[in-house]
């Protein structure tokens, strides 16, 4: 029972960030506040966290533990009560209520709780002092120091304020970030990962040191689609590092290339990490101003790397693959350019229509969709996994969601306090 409940909650996500992202509630003439939107989010991000991940490592998940079927019914009353009546409680947003503060005193418990568990205590340490810099600021010296705050207005301010928990980090996570992993997850899932491979591999494969070179141009590709270091490891590494082991890189090697390529993804345009977008959203400009900008930068990171690996194999004595192991290029262009349609209906939405990223992107992954209908072997994918699809959606959008909800806690006490105004007037000083 808890399995498919899990499965039913991981699978939601995608539906709800779609229904919002295309507008679907305003064509019905309803009235949906973006922090209803961002709270029932969080509120799912929550439940999954608490479903799927363990409190403790290897931990079973057989039987869901009684703990975690508290945290998870406490996530659904108090994103619930905002979800339900946000409404109300907007006019009324600078009373103090007992049951608010209650209610956000547990869900910030749940936000680091799930950081906890995603991420670990590092970033959970750093939401921890800066939600409590805010009530005790007013002991510190100097530019640290700031007014009073009691504990009831800085709970209350960090639940309910679209500037802290419910602000612009979650909003870009819930929006941006969401519609760009579903459309990454659909078209690898359909096996747009693979074809980009083989296209590298097929490029670079015959050149000295190939494999590592294949990881380079493998990795810039799957990361301009992708935005996510780990999952460019996961898809590009499986083939590129036994590659290189075979022609004579040492394992270490081999692991630490991939690595590095995959993480120049972070910065590779036009899907970059989750903080070109809140850069964006913070700076108020649009996405594309800032992917434009990190091109250059992003291609002379890939340039570096490349000419490090190719003096490494000149160093080593490194040959290329054996042209047996390396596939036709007019072969894997005949068989997959059909992937590259959904990147091109992404590039001119962002750079040509200047449409918003998120639509962008969901505008992608309904081409993915629909070209994905006319093979065979696509098709019952996209048919017969759909759901899963949708879960991976949600698995790979956790932990930077509720990363984003620390940031945002991070900003409301911030804000809250005036402390990054403070830091900017005596930076200001400082530089004269």
């Amino acid at each position: 029972m808890t399995g498919l409940f899990s499965k039913i909650v991981l699978g939601i996500v995608p539906v709800v960030g779609t229904v919002y992202v295309t507008h679907i509630p305003e064509y019905l003439d309803l009235a949906v506040y973006k922090e209803q939107y961002l709270a029932l989010v969080l509120a799912l991000l929550l439940i999954s966290t608490f479903l799927t991940v363990p409190a403790t490592k290897g931990a079973s998940r057989e039987k869901l533990p009684w703990y975690d079927a508290v945290l998870v019914l406490l996530s659904m009353l108090t994103g619930g009560y905002v979800v339900v009546l946000y409404g109300e409680i907007t006019p009324t947003l600078g009373y103090l209520m007992t049951h608010r503060i209650i209610f956000a005193a547990i869900m910030i418990i749940l936000v680091l709780e799930a950081a906890r568990r995603l991420v670990g205590w590092p970033i959970v340490i750093i939401g921890i002092l800066l939600i409590l810099y805010a009530p005790y600021a007013y002991l510190l010296p100097g530019v640290m120091s700031a007014r009073m705050i009691p504990w009831s207005r800085v709970l209350t301010n960090l639940y309910l304020s679209p500037g802290s928990l419910l602000g612009i980090p979650l909003g870009v996570a819930g929006t941006i970030v969401f519609s760009f992993i579903f459309f990454g997850r659909l078209l690898f899932s359909v096996g747009g990962g693979r074809f980009l491979s083989e296209l590298a591999l097929a490029l670079m494969g015959r050149y000295r040191g190939g494999p590592a070179k294949v990881a380079i141009v493998a990795s810039s590709l799957f990361g301009s689609l992708s935005g996510s270091a780990s999952a460019n490891v996961a898809m590009t590494g499986i083939i590129t590092i036994p590659l290189m082991k075979k022609i004579g890189y040492k394992p270490h090697v081999a692991g630490a290339i991939e690595a590095v390529a995959s993480t120049g993804g972070l910065i590779m345009p036009p899907i970059m990490a989750a903080t070109a977008f809140i850069m964006a959203e913070l700076l108020d400009v649009p996405y594309p101003t800032v992917a434009i900008a990190a091109f250059v930068p992003a291609v002379l990171y890939y340039v570096a790397v490349f000419a490090q690996v190719h003096l490494e194999a000149l160093k080593e004595g490194l040959k290329g693959l054996p042209r047996e192991d390396i596939p036709s290029l007019k072969r894997v262009m005949k068989q997959g350019w059909f992937y590259l349609i959904p990147a091109a209906v992404l590039l001119y939405c962002l750079f040509v229509l200047y449409m918003q990223p998120s639509t962008s992107a969901l505008y992608a992954v309904g081409t993915t969709a629909l070209v994905s209908l006319f093979k065979k072997r696509t098709r019952e994918i996209v048919m017969g996994k759909a759901w899963t699809i949708l879960q991976d959606t949600t698995r790979g959008l956790l932990e930077v969601g509720i990363i984003c909800a620390i940031a945002g806690l991070v900003i409301g006490s911030i804000s809250l306090t005036g402390l990054g105004l403070s830091l900017s007037d005596a930076l200001v000083t400082l530089s004269g």
